[in-house]
């Protein structure tokens, strides 16, 4: 005998809101102006910010969007990239030097230093995708290592000396952050439209099982090549927009190491693979900085100790914990609804 709660059509269910076919249709759509409302709030709560807290709302986003430009490749891709910042490096300073010799407006002068990121990934792409596991970590090491030593050697760079940014295309606190804000919001869109577009699924098909996805046609170095270009231009951007708050750049200071292993961390702490645990792993990081910051040598230790009890703790980061978290009381809330409706029928 039919039970009288499934005698309710599933379209009516759908369209009163109480069916899944309601949640799938918003979900892909939430997941659009989440960020897009969350970054016009931001931008609008700027101006009643101070110099101080504007600056270190910057950093902290800066620190979410290199962790975002990790994770494209790193968590969706699979591949334990060390040699992020290079491209890091390449857009800071091709903002800075492009500002120097022209006249471009700062947008087109931001979008023109991240390409050429993304040129630089696809060109020393082509060979470092074809290198798997370890072997791609020391490989892309060994580029950013030797890029390092290029760049200060080469004249054009000063070498060791400071590279400043025209005072005219400077920014204050306040427009920086709100220029930093778009930009996140932006990149985190785009790396939502990524994931789940087709290519986004090839690449979650190669890192997951390599051979299977090859049986089914799916190319490896024809999948990668593009994602690592995305990353190589969020990477740029970064850059560019680090240059813009330090006001000069060196050498060591755009081509650091520190870099991809803050966008490591980053990650790890927040969830590899995921699209908001770097957002939270930023967050966190950021304010275990700022509490350590008068720690000394014992604010690494902290940090690494941090890193050493989620990996053992929680592999999947706190973003998996707060997912696992939501969908338990989600669970728990539609267990509890289901008896109600079985005895008002």
């Amino acid at each position: 005998m039919t039970n009288s709660l499934d005698s309710t059509p599933k379209t009516a269910r759908a369209v009163d809101g109480s069916g899944p076919a309601r949640r799938r249709s918003i979900a892909p759509a939430a997941r659009y102006l989440i960020p897009l409302v969350l970054g016009v709030a931001a931008i609008l709560l700027a101006d009643a910010l101070g110099r101080s807290i504007a600056n270190q709302g910057t950093e902290l986003l800066l620190l979410a969007l290199l962790a975002l430009s990790w994770n494209v490749i790193g968590g969706y891709g699979g591949l334990f990239s060390l040699g992020h910042q290079v491209f890091v490096g390449v857009g800071g300073y091709a903002l800075i030097v492009i500002l120097s010799y022209t006249d471009l407006p700062l947008p087109v002068v931001l979008i023109a230093a991240a390409l050429l990121s993304a040129v630089t990934g696809m060109v020393l792409g082509y060979p470092m995708l074809r290198l798997r596991g370890p072997y791609f970590a020391i490989g892309t090491l060994g580029v950013a290592l030797a890029v390092l030593a290029w760049m200060l050697n080469w004249p054009f760079t000063k070498a060791s000396q400071s590279y400043p940014l025209p005072m005219s295309d400077s920014l204050g606190f306040t427009e920086l952050f709100q220029l930093t804000i778009v930009i996140a919001v932006l990149a985190l869109v785009a790396i939502t439209a990524l994931v789940s577009s087709p290519l986004g699924l090839r690449l979650v098909a190669l890192r997951d099982d390599e051979h299977g996805a090859a049986s089914l046609g799916v190319r490896r170095v024809r999948t990668l090549l593009p994602v690592w270009a995305v990353s190589g231009f969020l990477a740029g951007l970064v850059g560019a927009l680090f240059a813009l708050q330090q006001g000069s750049l060196t050498p060591a200071s755009a081509f650091s190491i520190q870099f991809v292993l803050d966008a490591i961390v980053v990650c790890v702490i927040g969830g590899v693979g995921t699209l908001y645990g770097p957002l939270l792993g930023a967050v966190v990081v950021f304010a275990l900085r700022q509490y350590t910051a008068d720690f000394g040598e014992w604010a690494m230790l902290i940090e690494a100790l941090v890193v050493i009890l989620v990996v053992r703790l929680a592999p999947e980061g706190l973003w998996g914990i707060l997912s696992r978290t939501i969908r338990a009381v989600r669970r728990g809330r539609q267990a509890g609804i289901a008896p109600q409706k079985e005895g008002r029928s």
